[in-house]
């Protein structure tokens, strides 16, 4: 009878061994379960959220540096002015994530104004200073300073989110007057792209400036990346001062791969008065004359 209570108990033992390890198994199933969920679920979520707040930093920083430049223009002062401009994000100190990467440059040709009259064609390459996302998990967008405006822009279309002094005055018979204050942008130095997710400056300083009163228009040429958001811009403010659009009418667009031509017809006459203003940039820390 003894050695049958002995072995009753070894038997108690080993099943209570087995449950520990079953139970083990089972916490860390769980475990790992909630973790796969969190790393399939939450943290794309997060990282979208975090990339999305990046992006509008980057609004605002583009708001600025146009602040700073249309301030120069108007002071028309040669002293450097920094604004910053943050490429990306980093990953979460916790699982695993991506960063968030950004392209940012001084281009000088992907932005030209070329204005027509009865004489001759007058031609400013104005540049711009451009910025480009590469998400993990956001939709990517791209923002560019050109001509005086900012232009927001993503896969599925761009818009002028913050608009150039272009101002139009028309007496509804024949006669219109625009005013468009636009800037030149002229790197400094070599350095003139940077790519990465750290915060950059941006120096802008004012150089010098033309102002010229140009009569009779007949063609506006704006080369740009960005056809559609511009001609939305000068559709919208032309409509709102009274004229007519339409091929042979007060005026009308024709878009092409290189950018935007608005057209001026009918009986109107367009004088236009156009400021360029020459502003020096340069990316990265320090100043080069």
């Amino acid at each position: 009878m003894i050695k049958s209570n002995k072995k009753g108990n070894n038997f108690t033992d080993n099943d209570n061994a087995v449950a520990g390890i079953v139970v083990s198994i089972l916490i860390v199933g769980l475990v790992l379960s909630v973790i796969y969920v969190v790393q399939l679920v939450y943290i794309p979520n997060w990282m979208a959220e975090k990339e999305a707040e990046h992006i509008d930093e980057v609004a605002d920083q583009f708001s600025l540096m146009k602040f700073a430049i249309d301030t120069q223009s108007l002071t028309e002062k040669d002293i450097p002015v920094s604004t910053s401009i943050t490429l990306g994000s980093k990953e979460l100190p916790f699982l695993s994530s991506n960063r968030a990467f950004g392209f940012l440059r001084i281009d000088t040709e992907s932005c030209c104004l070329d204005v027509t009259n009865d004489s001759s064609t007058f031609t400013y390459a104005l540049g711009c200073i451009k910025y480009s996302s590469k998400n993990a998990y956001f939709l990517d967008r791209s923002y560019s300073y050109e001509a005086g405006a900012i232009i927001s822009s993503q896969s599925k279309g761009s818009i002028i989110s913050v608009i150039p002094y272009f101002y139009a005055d028309y007496d509804n018979v024949s006669e219109l007057d625009i005013t468009f204050k636009t800037v030149k942008l002229t790197p400094i130095g070599e350095k003139t792209s940077v790519s990465g997710f750290g915060t950059y400056p941006i120096q802008t300083q004012y150089y010098t400036h033309e102002d010229l009163i140009i009569p009779q228009v007949s063609m506006i040429n704006i080369t740009t990346l960005y056809p559609t958001a511009w001609r939305l811009f000068l559709n919208t403010t032309l409509k709102n001062n009274g004229l007519t659009y339409g091929l042979g009418n007060d005026y009308w667009f024709t878009t092409n791969s290189n950018g935007i031509i608005l057209q001026f017809g009918g009986s109107i006459t367009v004088d236009l008065s156009l400021y360029v203003t020459t502003i020096k940039a340069q990316i990265a820390p320090g100043w080069i004359e």
